[in-house]
């Protein structure tokens, strides 16, 4: 069953996989919006019939306004790797869309990682980041879907079939990103994608025909908990950073069980 949804803000619009979204978007009707703060580039990267806004995903008084008559959310952003700017902007953007929001109830989809669980070696502040972006949405009410790709450009670029996972112990396999941003779109139109975090990895085999079975296959996060359906635990609540610690006190709208067993 395919759900209807109405106008769409990319968040990460004029990167790689924030492109195929908004094309994909376009190609099955429905109306993109990209957030940017340089709207020449924007408009010459984009295709045309994007909606284009200028603002900055950190700041939440610049993102009301490009959620005004927003039905979803995509959120592909990411900080250049190196950078060290993971925290204003990998988790950063997860608590700025959720103020802006106002309370209001939208569909949101954010693009994560694999390899968040896990020890990450050189990558562990970035992907420890991601992974409390994704707690703060899931304890946000928000209703969500956590999209995890795995290796971009590992593959053959061939492979033909999206094979959804969860639990994040699968290893690092590679991911087309036009099947990422299928993923991510297909989330928006699926009733079965809500509440649920996936990976996704690009394998051979035939394309996937039926997007609600697909999901349906996955297990849905447990409302009030932190991490994923299948995830191993993460740091308990009062060990994270004091940043995410105040986030969840004033976003969230579910008691979690990590807060509970501390409390």
């Amino acid at each position: 069953m395919t759900e209807p949804i109405g106008r769409v803000l990319v968040i990460g619009a004029t990167g790689s996989v924030g492109r195929l979204v908004g094309r994909r978007l376009l190609a099955l009707g429905h109306q993109p919006r990209a957030l940017t703060r340089d709207i020449d580039r924007a408009r010459r990267v984009l295709d045309p019939g994007t909606d284009v806004v200028v603002g900055d995903l950190t700041d939440p008084a610049m993102l009301v306004a490009a959620l005004d008559d927003i039905s979803a959310v995509v959120m592909t952003h990411g900080a250049p790797y190196g950078s060290g700017d993971y925290e204003d902007i990998d988790y950063g953007a997860v608590p700025a869309v959720l103020q802006a929001l106002g309370g209001r109830t939208v569909r949101l989809v954010l693009m994560s990682s694999i390899g968040v669980t896990g020890s990450g070696g050189s990558s562990r502040d970035l992907l420890d980041w991601k992974r409390r972006g994704e707690r703060l949405l899931r304890a946000s009410g928000v209703p969500f879907t956590i999209v995890r790709p795995g290796w971009f450009d590992a593959g053959s670029g061939r492979e033909q079939h999206v094979d959804l996972r969860q639990g994040d112990r699968t290893g690092y396999g590679p991911v087309r990103r036009e099947h990422v941003a299928e993923v991510l779109v297909q989330a928006l139109r699926t009733p079965n994608a809500v509440s649920k975090t996936v990976e996704v990895f690009s394998t051979d085999g035939a394309p996937v025909s039926d997007w609600d079975a697909a999901f349906a296959a996955a297990t849905p996060d447990h409302p009030g908990a932190l991490d994923g359906a299948q995830d191993s635990p993460g740091a308990p609540f009062d060990h994270e950073p004091a940043r995410f610690q105040t986030d969840r006190r004033r976003l969230g709208t579910v008691n979690s069980r990590n807060e509970e067993e501390v409390s």
